[in-house]
């Protein structure tokens, strides 16, 4: 999966349920989904395999101590 190298797998689900949920809300979906696959949370996951979800984290940057 192209985007685990840079997530942690709490970010990943984050990540994946927002996307989820945009989905349950009637948001276009960006892959062709199986047939058998209806549920919101199976698409968002094959979303994330395929590396095409349009959500990022944006990390804070962190002082550096003097």
């Amino acid at each position: 999966m192209p985007n685990d190298k840079y997530k942690t797998r709490f970010e990943k689900t984050r990540i994946i349920s927002a996307r989820a949920l945009q989905i349950a809300q009637g948001s276009p979906v960006l892959i062709k989904v199986p047939k058998n696959v209806t549920e919101p949370i199976e698409i968002a996951k094959l979303e994330w395999e395929a590396g095409v979800i349009p959500i990022d984290i944006k990390e804070e940057e962190k002082e550096e101590k003097k």
